[in-house]
């Protein structure tokens, strides 16, 4: 067989990634909040880009000024319920402000930002009351800043030592300074050692302490028969003991977790309006942009400069790619809220029980698009909702089976366990099992540890934690 060299011709496609569809796909990733920021720097880069004098927004800093104190846009968001639903002002006017409105604004505002002492800055003000040497003060400081706002020590030992630069030995030495401060509790590195810090605070409780060491398992199912059995001890006196288990704080810094307050201007809102819903993107606040008429006439007068004739239409080529984009976000933004509001529309009649199970792949089926487009637009966006604000990724969820006809999906499990536990009595913890056996019973196949999940998820503690 002859070898020799050969010229083949061969069509293949490729997608060509241009500035343009760069810019694109960057736009429909960004918040209102950042779109506002991304306007206002192309405004400063690019000379032919001006604000619509004719658009209800007259300038960058007039948009600024309402993206911070607009009380009909603002609302409070709690990020330690990162993920759910955020209820907030549901009565949303887009009447101007009167000088009354603007003092309410100032003061709540002004009480927004009022610092109270954080459990980093509480433990270190303890600090300087210990005689200690200034290399354990040194590193005591530094180990505090590992501590969670929950006051978990938040990295292993190993690492710690390792970030530090420490031998292990002296860093477990330090700990313990630091586990000597009050709260009691503060920085253990889990619940057993956070519970047993806090028994030996309180003085001697042997059968205490061994129920914490080893059988928290057994409490949690009641099993305290078998614990007595186990060490030996009546029941009476395991009771005893689980009851003063039942008092301690779980999370000892629990008192100094406020979470700082951020605002969030809804990027779409979904009202009703005559029977019906309506989707109004919230770009109130947004400035319109336009390419500047005088650069226009400029590039059309001078074409024998070559080189003012190429920046200006490399400029003004770049300005309406900029607003060619701005646009498509807004309409796929806004296609992509209807859908979800079709698909959802129990949700928002009769509010979070009835969200059902949807991907992000149905979505995109539905408006031919491809699921990174949804995933890129759903991403950092806020919708404002007869039942509260909501981030768009809230609405999609796994779907979980059900005996009875249709699917049941995670968020609406959770605020069916939610409600099972604010029902209890005051006298009735129910366990996980207890819970999912409930559940079962409504024809949702759930096992307990996917209770226990969700439980924990929903920041609610166990049942036996919750009798105290």
């Amino acid at each position: 067989m002859e070898l020799r060299p050969e010229i083949q011709l061969k069509q293949t496609q490729k997608l060509v990634m241009t500035p343009q569809l760069q810019q694109s796909i960057k736009m429909l990733q960004l918040s209102n909040l950042e779109l506002l920021d991304q306007i206002e720097a192309e405004l400063a880069e690019n000379p032919v880009l001006e604000i619509d004098e004719e658009s209800e927004t007259s300038s960058v800093d007039n948009a600024i000024e309402l993206q911070k104190a607009q009380d009909e846009k603002i609302i409070k968001y709690d990020e330690g319920f990162e993920d759910e639903h955020f209820f907030g002002d549901k009565s949303f006017t887009q009447s101007a402000y009167d000088s009354e409105e603007e003092d309410k604004k100032r003061e709540f505002l002004e009480g927004a930002v009022s610092k109270e002492e954080t459990l980093r800055e509480y433990l270190w003000s303890q600090l300087y009351l210990l005689e200690i040497s200034d290399e354990d003060m040194e590193i005591a400081q530094k180990i505090i800043t590992y501590i969670d706002p929950m006051g978990y020590l938040s990295v292993p030992m190993d690492t710690l030592s390792e970030d530090l630069g420490i031998p292990l030995e002296k860093a477990e030495q330090v700990l313990k300074i630091i586990q000597s401060l009050d709260p009691p509790g503060v920085g253990a590195r889990d619940i057993k050692e956070c519970l047993l810090i806090q028994l030996r605070n309180k003085g001697d409780y042997p059968l205490a302490e061994k129920i914490v060491m080893n059988h928290l398992n057994e409490v949690k199912l009641n099993k305290y028969e078998e614990i007595a059995k186990k060490l030996g001890v009546s029941v009476k006196k395991v009771k005893d003991a689980v009851k003063l288990i039942s008092k301690l704080e779980p999370y000892p810094g629990r008192p100094f977790y406020t979470e700082e307050i951020r605002y969030i201007i809804p990027d779409v809102i979904i009202e009703r309006r005559d029977g019906d819903f309506e989707v109004i993107p919230n770009n109130s606040f947004i400035p319109r942009i336009k390419v500047n008429d005088y650069y226009l006439r400029l590039l059309r007068s001078n074409k024998k400069d070559k080189n003012l004739s190429k920046y200006l239409t490399e400029k003004i080529q770049r300005a309406q790619n900029f607003i060619k984009s701005i646009n498509q976000r807004e309409e796929t933004l806004v296609r992509v809220t209807k859908a979800i509001l079709e698909e959802q529309r129990e949700f928002f009649e009769k509010g979070p029980k009835y969200l059902k199970p949807l991907t992000l792949k149905d979505i995109a089926q539905k408006l031919d698009l491809h699921e990174s487009t949804i995933s890129r637009i759903t991403s950092s966006k806020y919708v404002q909702t007869p039942f509260g604000v909501f981030q768009l990724k809230y609405f999609f969820s796994n779907p979980i089976p059900s005996r009875n006809a249709g699917e049941y999906s995670s968020r609406s499990i959770k605020e069916m366990i939610k409600d099972i536990i604010e029902s209890e009595g005051s006298k009735k913890h129910l366990s996980d099992q207890k819970i999912a056996d409930i559940l079962n019973k409504r024809g949702i196949k759930i096992a307990r540890r996917t209770v226990a999940k969700y439980r924990q998820e929903l920041k609610i503690l166990p049942s036996i934690l919750r009798r105290q």
